[in-house]
This record gives structure tokens, C-alpha cells and sequence, in this order.
């Protein structure tokens, strides 16, 4: 998917450079209409992003609790409106087994060296704001709730760039 949109951005910028003077009005408004879309799918993309975290949600409401793996309690999650992250007992960040999650309408997370939690970047700022360990890369190195790892994909990094280029791009069409 990243490639595709990179590949568009490229053949935007391509097939611009190619276009009569007198199109560029129909230009920047197709440039406009795609970066518009570029952007909708970047702010999807961080609406499902999540941060992985040693401890447990705490003082929360408890919304569901279900046996499954960590990718079917992600989209379980993405699909509750109320849902901010899950919590399971274990110190492996990402189990190969089932294991028992507990899906939370909070995001405040509570030092454990017993349990992981995964909480959407979208509502991370309210319970682990501070919470970003110095250069922490293994959960057995953390003594306190700390951002272990960032669900940032090779996808967002392709939008983020697409994004970049396209704008760059409208905004040297219009100088000249």
C-alpha cells in the first residue's frame, strides 16, 4: 500500500511536469483532492496505532475480556468507539498463544513487571504522557510504565513521504 501511494505522488509529479501551462488550475486541484485523501489515510493510521507498555491500564473501566491473540484484540479494540487499549498478564510483548485480554475505556497505565499493555496512540497522551523510558528496548529492562515499542509501519512512513512530496511539489508548481 505504501508503494502504491508512492508511485501515485510519483506519477503526480511526473505527469505534472509534462502538463500544459494551461491545465495547472485542474492541476493543483487534483493535487489538493489526493493530498486531502493522503491525509485522511494518515490520521487512520494513527487512530490504530498502538504502544506497547509494561503494565497494566488501571482505573479504567473494564469494557470486555476475551481469549484471543494480540492482532484479534487489536481489531476488536479498533472497532469499540470506547475501547483506548488491552492489558494481558505475561512479560512477552507479543505471545505466539492466546492469551487473556482485558480491554479498557482508559489509558492510565501502572508499573508491572507481571503484565503488557497496548494502548492506542490516539489516546496515549492522557495515561502515559512522561511515561518514555531513556533507551529502554527490552521489556525486562523497564522498572516503570515504559513505552516499549511504536507501532509506527512502513506504511505511515510511505504516506508521511507521499505527503511531503506532494506538497513540496504544489508548492514549487505554484512559484512558477
Amino acid at each position: 500500500m505504501g508503494l502504491w501511494l508512492v508511485t501515485v505522488c510519483a506519477a503526480v509529479v511526473l505527469g505534472a511536469a509534462a502538463a500544459p501551462a494551461g491545465n495547472l488550475a485542474d492541476e493543483n486541484e487534483q493535487l489538493k483532492l489526493r493530498l486531502a485523501a493522503l491525509e485522511d489515510e494518515l490520521r487512520e493510521e494513527i487512530a490504530f496505532s498502538y504502544v506497547v507498555v509494561k503494565g497494566y491500564i488501571s482505573d479504567a473501566e473494564m469494557i470486555y475480556m476475551e481469549t484471543m491473540d494480540i492482532d484479534s484484540g487489536k481489531q476488536y479494540c479498533n472497532s469499540n468507539p470506547r475501547c483506548q487499549g488491552f492489558s494481558f498478564g505475561g512479560s512477552d510483548e507479543r505471545p505466539e498463544d492466546e492469551v487473556t485480554l482485558s480491554f479498557k475505556a482508559g489509558s492510565k497505565v501502572e508499573a508491572s513487571s507481571d503484565w503488557v499493555s497496548y494502548v492506542k496512540e490516539s489516546s496515549m497522551f492522557g495515561g502515559l504522557h512522561g511515561a518514555r523510558g531513556a533507551g529502554l528496548n527490552e521489556l525486562h529492562e523497564a522498572g516503570n510504565p515504559t513505552v516499549v515499542t511504536h507501532a509506527l509501519t512502513f506504511e505511515l512512513i510511505c504516506i508521511i513521504v507521499a505527503v511531503a512530496l506532494c506538497v513540496v511539489f504544489w508548492r514549487f508548481r505554484r512559484r512558477h
